[in-house]
């Protein structure tokens, strides 16, 4: 039996097919003497041909396909290729076609548990074939069921030879020093270990033995890195997998399942746009899932309930000022041939500004786009007086009825001046007092913390549950001062860690992701240090532009690049009181960074260099 073909060798047939053509004897001969001429033209035209699609069939190529057999007739690979699918091999089509079933996909559907009739006609069908011969037995015996599902179904539940009982510790052991000699070859790694198939020694391997394995739970870096790297590698669990260390291609496959089947708001962002296409196999599908949940990740989308009860998509981010020009001008023209909108007109302007809903729009409206006679500045006791009145009168769900009567105040003002100050305003008779203009107590700082573990940010609940002598905005303030001060703490440890080489090959990743090619600027080093734990986007920044960044030129400085430095030093120096050590770094021009430059500069002149004097 063949041995599986690894990439350096795909690479090569590649490469050579690609500056001398199909000479397929020559290749063998020169290149891979362990491969038959027969090998390498078959690993070409069924994979390696860039005119070809890679991957499982679709569902629209199955339906082409079975159309085209029922007019062809089976054995008309070529003339099917040609005519129907160009984008396949003859030989992948005849593959194919082996192991879809005859039967329809509902038929299919229904079959998905095997019964106990099932297990006895695979069983007949092992009796009258042998092992192996899983087209015949699927085509006599089970015809609703692909080869595939029935020598997996036989290696896991019917095989004699393959013991289902709980590994024990010898087994374990044993496992563990026969993949240590033989590396991850489980057919030999089986054949040592009794009534062990390959399947299982896999499996246990990359669950439970393994030692790189991380079994902690997904960090939000490493969570976004994996969605990230499965639009990278098109789909495959196999190629994310070894680049993300200690997560094996079962981790992965169960991370993207539970995303996609099992959280809600990504459900609800998603949508129909989850659901796959005919046009799509199953690796395409996926990388336009991962792109989805990228966006989604990115974008911090996030689900809200609407004042009717309704559930809709968030997106935050600040309107630029042509969105705010183009909605007043949107609602201008909506308010010309009714006057007051209402909750379906909002739904028609928000149809005009991609991912922004009817509520953004009538809030950016109400706050930005039609406050230039608004007033600002101090509230008066009148005004309060009245809010205070209206609120009680309307509440906090009728802001519009509120600000017809305030008109010289926006709905955003409203709703500040009332949750902010208005709502804890102390009022005689009332048991509690809010607490103003007093340092927090360390009593009242922990009850923040409690309260931040049990509520998260939601100030609202911290104050009515663990501190109703100070408002939300105080202990928010407090808050996020004491979380800057933690993360600048962490930071300056940080520091001094060591880049490792796992996490350079992350930033790479994350850069090139992010790189505008246009300029070769990142646009954003907050979004690059999202993908690596435990690094800000400063760190990230100095780390890609003095250490990584291509053309970067490194190691022991020559003696004329020495004088150029000094040149370009003092020519700036009678110029400006401030190096700009950028400037320096361009014109000199050998690949050095500013940072090289400057320390170079000054270590120079700390040893004396009479050129640096």
């Amino acid at each position: 039996m063949a041995e599986k073909w690894q990439p350096w060798e795909d690479e090569l047939l590649s490469n050579y097919v690609k500056h001398n053509g199909k000479k397929w004897t020559e290749f063998v001969q020169h290149c891979l003497p362990h491969r038959s001429s027969k090998q390498c033209e078959a690993r070409w035209s069924d994979m390696l041909d860039p005119r070809l699609k890679q991957g499982p069939f679709s569902i629209q190529e199955k339906q082409k396909l079975r159309e085209a057999v029922g007019k062809l007739g089976e054995g008309r690979w070529a003339e099917i290729s040609r005519e129907y699918l160009p984008e396949r091999s003859p030989r992948r089509i005849a593959n194919v076609w082996s192991s879809l079933s005859s039967a329809s996909e509902e038929i299919a559907n229904k079959h998905k548990r095997w019964t106990p009739e099932e297990d006895q006609l695979l069983l007949q069908g092992i009796d009258k074939y042998g092992y192996s011969a899983w087209t015949k037995i699927a085509s006599e015996f089970l015809p609703w069921r692909s080869r595939m599902q029935i020598r997996n179904h036989y290696l896991v539940k019917l095989d004699p030879n393959v013991s289902k009982e709980k590994w024990t510790d010898d087994e374990l052991d044993l496992l563990l020093r026969r993949t240590i000699i033989f590396g991850q070859k489980w057919n030999k790694v089986a054949e040592g270990i009794p009534k062990r198939s390959p399947e299982q020694c896999s499996r246990i391997w990359m669950t439970q033995l393994d030692p790189g394995l991380n079994k902690e739970p997904w960090t939000s870096e490493e969570t976004l890195l994996f969605w990230k790297q499965l639009v990278e590698c098109k789909g495959n669990f196999v190629e994310v997998s070894e680049k993300l260390p200690g997560r094996t291609r079962m981790m992965c496959f169960e991370k993207f399942w539970s995303t996609v089947k099992k959280d809600p708001e990504f459900c609800l962002v998603g949508g129909d746009r989850i659901e796959q296409k005919k046009q799509e196999n199953a690796p395409e599908w996926r990388t336009r899932i991962a792109s989805l949940v990228c966006e989604w990740l990115e974008h911090d989308m996030s689900i809200r309930e609407a004042s009717n009860g309704a559930l809709y998509v968030h997106y935050p981010g600040k309107w630029s000022q042509d969105e705010l020009d183009k909605l007043k001008k949107v609602v201008d023209q909506e308010k010309s041939g009714l006057g007051e909108l209402d909750s379906e007109a909002w739904k028609r302007i928000a149809l005009h500004f991609d991912g922004r809903n009817a509520e953004q729009s009538k809030y950016q409206y109400q706050a930005h786009a039609v406050n230039n006679d608004k007033k600002k500045g101090t509230w008066s006791e009148e005004e309060d007086s009245l809010l205070e009145k209206l609120i009680k009168e309307h509440g906090t769900s009728n802001w519009d009825r509120i600000i017809r009567a305030i008109p010289h105040r926006s709905q955003r003002q409203c709703a500040y001046r009332w949750y902010h100050y208005l709502q804890y305003k102390n009022r005689e008779g009332e048991e509690t007092q809010i607490v103003r203009h007093k340092r927090l107590t360390e009593t009242e700082k922990l009850l923040i913390q409690e309260g931040v573990d049990m509520f998260g940010t939601d100030w609202h609940a911290i104050h009515m549950v663990y501190l109703p002598t100070r408002t939300p905005k105080q202990m928010a303030s407090w808050w996020y001062a004491h979380t800057q001060k933690q993360q600048a703490y962490s930071e300056d440890i940080s520091k001094n860690r060591k880049w490792t080489e796992e996490e350079d090959k992350v930033l790479n990743f994350a850069v090139q992701s992010n790189i505008d090619t246009t300029t070769g600027q990142v646009p954003s080093w907050a979004k690059v240090a999202k993908m690596i734990q435990g690094r800000t986007s400063s760190q990230c920044r100095v780390r890609w532009m003095y250490s990584l960044r291509p053309g970067l030129l490194k190691g022991i400085w020559s003696y004329d690049e020495e004088l150029r430095l000094v040149d370009i030093v003092q020519k700036y120096r009678f110029e400006a009181i401030h190096i700009n050590w950028a400037t320096v770094a361009g014109e000199l021009g050998t690949g050095r960074s500013e940072w090289a430059c400057r320390c170079k500069y000054n270590y120079m002149q700390k040893k004396g260099n009479r050129f640096a004097l």
